[in-house]
């Protein structure tokens, strides 16, 4: 697929001109602060300031220094490091030793970091590594970071990554897990699953409040953190008590919406042996649009231990609480103009290809079907490619008729119902202890204890034809997904040297109790809607006619004065004349059927470390095993009453299938008890040129389980199918050109066809090589790599050969009343579809003096293509010449663009300046901006990007930020405006749904 590098040339010149400019007209600042009295003034409070901690510390963290001075040279000497030898030449580098304050042995901090920078990855490797060393591509958001750019939810940390596309769609999605990611959003090319805290698993709800750093992993980490997508990792890591001082910051922020958010954090050392910390915040927001709104609380207390006085031995334990409740704009216009004026005046060429038989009978047919009427146009006009949804009709704003007949612009307009909401609710507890009982080992052991609710009620509004009134619960449901973990994971690092190499190996292991819960709705009930009671009692919907509480002639009518029904209450909803129906009226949340699994999950790994040539070169092998082993259905049907054990289907006198409500052929499938596994494995190496660059290559392979058996059938009652095919025939059918003449002939035929074959599993490649740098004492550390990444053998449906099997659909195999007469027996699938990404990425952060700092990053992914999908034959295939019209236009656009939400090129800068003298001192002002170039959206006929069909993408974004500090009372306050999105352009970020437009945010800190 070739590349075009004509279209985003404006847009990239324009951004790196603000780029480049930041820093050029900051040139006067910048002559005021390398004047030698100001330059020697940041040199003596520097120095105060680590004179005063190393007094700190000998006097109130003699645990930690012990523990520094208690470890001989050999574990002292962080193998991730040059050696003193090596390092002698090396500024930054040289003091290596000095300025690190040993954590854990699984946790470095470096003193080297300031600001945007992060010279180290506490959990990217499970091993305490410099990022310079490490041979992969890795970047770490700061807080301080986070704080700037206005991050507040997990995929808004894609709008400054190189190869992160966000999905402006995401926070109304289902919560994600090992098969299915939350969300559309990308990194390198890929969907994103692996959402991490603190290395664990997260299921909902991604508490930014709490958050001391993001590590963004690119490339396939399945070695470290299990399977996944080959796209990368994100994981965000919390704050922990420290030692050195107590500390209390409280902000209290506005917004632009009127919105409040509260923010507090403090620290406590208790003694040299414990430390408190508690982190709690309190947010009500709402949003640009009506409807929108969020209600956030968190509270993260944690208390760290160093109970010996050698600190070999710090206990952590936290506990996170969060409750959530939001509503979001999850959608856009996108409905052409032509299928209105079509129900206006339907055209003699569309009802002859619908064959309706007059305008009237037409209008009913596309009323509330824009399928149906690009359906008939295609027809029409003998052009099965035409879209439906083209970049010309989709916009930002909502449409509607008012009272008095004017057509309306509306840009507030909520495509989410007003009553749609998700609730999260999140109780998280974590021990972590880590022990080094000898000089040679070191272990660290993690509990975590995960209670996850997601409750939600959702329908989206969309207009029908007439252009007056709109389906307000469009998609209406209501949903729960539930999750219980606990997991116990234990590391072990065995540090040895011999061979003149320096070695460490990771060993561990995870375990994790899964019980993860679904629910939904059983539909709309309308007891409580207008017009339910009209004329007479109702007798649907129960649970309480006669006491909903709506009298007979409390009711809605429409413009003609004709009285709404209670679901027309919402199916003709006319926003000129009537107020938005709340779907949280028909939908409920609880629900007597809840489906449930309990899986056993289980890993074991090992990452080993070599160092050798005087440091210089570093080499990583990795590999994993993991497995998980399910427990069977565990369907609570009618709680407390009728609770159904996983081995119901066994005694099916004791648990009838009609009173417990389950069905014996699933509960009893054996795939709901087998044990599946996969592995993944990596290899790379780390070169250091001289002690400021390096080189670096990796290649890494990932995995995602699929489970079921190719011939996709119901394994507990094959024998009766056989044996009913068996005396339908007299005794003898074909099966595929076998003759079978028993039960036993009949699994021997289906052996042979691959029916009991286990579908292999999904697997990702990825191969990169790279450089890093860390030039100029830290002033200029970057990132650049080459890589490819696939990800094949999806699991999908083999549809040509369920079609062709002869016990699908069969009117002759079976008698006419057998269960299986008719029906589709077996679901064949099969593996395919094989999508490829190439492409380049860097990362810089420059800090040419101490008071300015610019991150400024890109990628440029030339192919993201699709190599196979065995559903969709290659153009030129003889497969394909023998397709219909239609399905050539499908399979050839398919091929011919690039896969959904990846951006060919990418580029992002964010820099920030503070003054350093005169009456601005301490005034901090940062600016960035953000290029995306276009993005498919949906590579569907109805989205037809070769033929004008809505693309996403294509934009540039400016944010900014000014702070300034301040005192009072002897108190120290910052006052911070943050505002995104500075000249309100409207933009698409994977989805049709606009992202926000311009926002800002007013915070002030107090910190004492």
């Amino acid at each position: 697929m070739k590349s075009s590098l004509k279209a985003p040339v404006g847009r990239i010149r324009l951004l790196l001109t603000a780029a480049l400019a930041a820093p050029l007209t900051l040139s006067s600042a910048f002559a005021e602060t390398t004047d030698a009295d100001n330059v020697r003034r940041l040199q003596d409070e520097n120095a105060t300031l680590r004179k005063k901690l190393a007094e700190l510390e000998g006097k109130t963290a003699a645990a930690e220094t012990a523990a520094t001075n208690d470890k001989p040279a050999a574990s002292t000497s962080d193998s991730a490091r040059p050696s003193q030898a090596f390092t002698a030449a090396s500024g930054p580098a040289s003091e290596s030793d000095q300025d690190m304050i040993v954590l854990s042995p699984f946790e470095v901090k470096g003193e080297r970091d300031y600001g945007y920078l992060k010279t180290n990855a506490a959990t990217a490797t499970r091993i305490g590594m410099e990022i310079q060393r490490v041979p992969m591509n890795i970047s770490v958001m700061s807080e301080d970071f986070i704080k700037d750019t206005g991050v507040s939810s997990i995929t808004d940390v894609l709008r400054y990554t190189a190869s992160g596309s966000p999905d402006s769609r995401f926070a109304m999605r289902v919560p994600g897990n090992s098969s299915t990611p939350q969300g559309n959003f990308t990194m390198r090319g890929f969907t994103v699953n692996s959402l991490l805290r603190n290395g664990i698993f997260r299921y909902t709800s991604y508490n930014l409040d709490n958050v001391d750093r993001v590590e963004i992993v690119k490339g396939p980490a399945a070695v470290f953190f299990g399977q996944g997508y080959p796209g990368g990792v994100i994981n965000y890591i919390t704050k922990k008590p420290v030692f050195e001082k107590e500390s209390t910051s409280i902000s209290y922020a506005i917004d632009d919406n009127g919105g409040d958010k509260v923010v507090m954090d403090h620290n406590a050392p208790l003694s040299s042996k414990a430390a408190f910390r508690v982190v709690g915040a309190w947010s009500d927001l709402r949003g640009d649009r009506k409807g929108e709104f969020r209600d956030n609380f968190n509270l993260t207390p944690s208390l760290t231990l160093v109970p010996l006085k050698s600190g070999k031995l710090r206990i952590n334990m936290e506990f996170e609480y969060l409750k959530e409740t939001y509503n979001q704009n999850d959608g856009g216009w996108i409905w052409p103009q032509g299928w209105f004026d079509a129900y206006a005046n339907p055209s003699a060429e569309l009802l002859a290809a619908s064959g309706a038989a007059n305008a009237a009978a037409y209008r009913t047919r596309i009323f509330n079907s824009p399928a149906n009427w690009i359906t008939d146009l295609r027809k029409a006009r003998n052009d099965p490619a035409l879209p439906i949804y083209t970049k010309d009709s989709v916009k930002g704003s909502g449409y509607y008729t008012d009272a008095n007949g004017k057509r309306v612009e509306d840009k507030g307009f909520n495509f989410t119902n007003s009553g749609s909401y998700t609730r999260d609710e999140v109780k998280t507890f974590q021990t972590t202890i880590d022990v080094s009982p000898f000089s040679w080992v070191d272990a660290r052991y993690v509990y975590t204890n995960d209670n996850n609710r997601f409750d939600n009620i959702y329908g989206a509004i969309v207009p029908n034809a007439d252009g007056v009134t709109f389906n307000a619960a469009s998609g209406g449901a209501g949903a729960g997904y539930y999750r219980r973990a606990k997991n116990h994971q234990l590391d072990l690092i065995f540090k040895a040297d011999f061979w003149g190499m320096k070695h460490k190996l990771l060993t561990g292991g995870i375990y994790e109790d899964v019980f993860q819960q679904y629910m939904a709705s059983t539909g709309a009930v309308y007891f409580q809607v207008p017009g339910y009671n009209y004329p007479t009692v109702n007798p649907n919907n129960l649970p309480n006619p006669t006491n909903s509480n709506v009298p007979v002639n409390q009711v809605l009518r429409n413009r003609a004065g004709t009285v709404l029904t209670a679901p027309q209450v919402y199916s003709m909803w006319d926003p000129g004349i009537h107020v938005t129906p709340p779907v949280s009226k028909i939908y409920g949340i609880n629900r007597n059927l809840l489906d449930g699994y309990k899986p056993q999950n289980d890993a074991l790994y090992a990452n080993w470390q070599i160092q050798t040539l005087k440091d210089r070169l570093i080499v990583l092998l990795g590999y994993r095993r993991e497995s998980s082993k399910g427990s069977g259905q565990w369907l609570t049907s009618n709680d407390p009453w009728f609770v159904v054990p996983p081995d119901a289907y066994l005694n099916q006198t004791t648990y009838p299938p009609d009173v417990y409500n389950y069905t014996a052929s699933y509960s009893g499938d054996p795939e709901n008890f087998r044990r599946r596994s996969g592995n993944a494995w990596m290899t790379g190496v780390s070169y250091a040129l001289t002690p400021e660059i390096s080189l670096y290559a990796t290649v890494s392979k990932t995995f995602k389980v699929n489970s079921g058996l190719a011939g996709g059938f119901d394994e507990l009652s094959l024998d009766t199918l056989l044996t009913e095919a068996l005396a339908h025939n007299n005794g003898s059918f074909n099966y595929r050109g076998k003759s079978v003449t028993s039960v036993a002939e009949g699994r021997a035929a289906l052996t042979q066809s691959g029916a009991f074959d286990s579908i292999q599993n999904e697997q990702g490649m990825n191969y990169e090589v790279g450089v890093k740098t860390t030039l100029w004492q830290d002033k200029l550390v970057s990132t650049f790599s080459l890589f490819r990444g696939t990800r094949k053998d999806q699991k999908l449906d083999d549809s040509q050969k369920t079609s062709e099997d002869p016990f699908n659909y069969s009117t002759t195999m079976f008698d006419s009343t057998s269960t299986y007469y008719n029906k589709r027996n077996f679901r064949w699938r099969m593996v395919g579809v094989e999508n490829q990404i190439e492409g380049l990425e860097f990362e810089t952060i420059w800090t040419p003096i101490r008071n300015y700092q610019i991150v400024l990053n890109g990628a440029w992914l030339w192919q993201a293509e699709t190599l196979d999908f065995p559903s969709y034959p290659k153009p030129g295939t003889t497969t394909f010449k023998n397709a219909t019209a239609a399905q050539q236009a499908l399979y050839t656009m398919y091929y011919n663009n690039r896969i959904e939400n990846v951006p060919e090129y990418r580029l992002n800068f964010y820099n920030k300046y503070t003054f350093t003298g005169g009456l601005v001192r301490g005034l901090s002002v940062s600016f960035g901006g953000r290029y995306s170039s276009e993005t498919i959206y949906s590579r569907s006929l109805d989205w037809n990007p070769d033929r004008g069909g809505f693309k996403a993408g294509n934009y540039v974004v400016f944010d900014a930020s000014i702070a300034y500090p301040w005192e009072v009372l002897g108190y120290r306050l910052t006052t911070t405006l943050g505002m995104n999105n500075v000249f309100d352009e409207v933009y698409y970020e994977g989805s049709y749904a606009p992202s926000d437009g311009r926002s800002w945010v007013l915070r002030t800190t107090v910190n004492f």
